[in-house]
């Protein structure tokens, strides 16, 4: 049985794409709270994970990778303030890299704020090959309003520098892990987790999962730690905004068990590493 793989992006409420206008002054940072009920979680159900951290929380909260580590998981970089690559340059970019290298050196795996890598963005895959990193699970293979890169792979493969919607024809090593899809009749549908799941429920997200496994293929499955945390603020946003970041949220910790009861889940590390990646 192909096994999948479970990503959790800690950051904070404030920091999403929606609300990162959101006044922070009067918000506390909740995930050295959450994040202990997460570990727990998945201890009681014998998962690995990888685990995208948000650097200014590894930085502030270092105890945060502490507990991750010391709970057998893998840790990751989620960006900086979780600014999304079309906000960057390559020298800010590689500034931001840097520093959460000199935080936690280990880093081989990274995940684009809000997805944010594409062929516009593809400039910091070099940045990353320059400071050791070993994979990427930044592309949704689907169209959504705000990322995605239809065009490309559903598997996961060596990217290319030229065209991240192909596979790779440059030596660039680094891998992509493609963020789950469900593919019907050739209408590719998100189904990796957050809000998607919370959208769709379990149903297509199971089918699109044993779909991937016929094929041999991972399913790259995410999910946000102020999603399972009971005490998230409710901020004031537009109608729209609000209806993707909170709808159906008080059911993620019940949808959350359900799939990982229902499928088997490692870390990006562990996968590379038991199938000869790295």
């Amino acid at each position: 049985m192909v096994k999948n793989i479970l990503s959790v992006d800690v950051e904070e409420i404030f920091h999403i794409e929606y609300a990162r206008h959101t006044e922070r002054a009067n918000l506390d940072f909740r995930t050295p709270k959450n994040i202990r009920s997460i570990l727990d979680f998945f201890n009681d159900r014998n998962v690995v994970a990888t685990f995208f951290i948000v650097g200014e929380i590894a930085e502030k909260f270092p105890e945060v990778i502490e507990m991750i580590e010391a709970n057998g998981h893998e840790v990751a970089f989620h960006g900086w303030s979780h600014l999304p690559l079309r906000n960057l340059d390559a020298a800010s970019f590689r500034k931001e890299v840097v520093r959460f290298k000199e935080i936690y050196p280990r880093c081989v795996g990274y995940r684009a704020p809000s997805f944010s890598l594409n062929n516009d963005t593809r400039w910091a895959l070099k940045i990353l090959q320059e400071n050791g990193f070993r994979y990427d699970s930044s592309i949704f293979p689907a169209r959504t309003p705000l990322y995605g890169v239809s065009e490309a792979p559903m598997r996961p493969h060596e990217l290319s520098l030229n065209d991240v919607s192909k596979e790779n024809d440059s030596s660039l090593g680094i891998y992509e892990f493609p963020l789950a899809a469900y593919d019907i009749f050739g209408l590719r549908i998100p189904i990796a987790g957050g809000f998607w799941l919370r959208l769709w429920d379990i149903r297509p997200v199971r089918r699109g999962i044993r779909k991937l496994s016929e094929k041999g293929f991972p399913a790259v499955i995410f999910i946000h730690n102020w999603e399972l945390d009971p005490e998230t603020p409710r901020l004031r946003l537009n109608p729209y905004r609000s209806f993707v970041t909170y709808y159906n949220i008080e059911k993620t910790v019940e949808l959350f068990k359900r799939l990982l009861h229902e499928s088997q889940f490692t870390s990006f590390a562990e996968y590379m590493e038991t199938t000869g990646m790295i």
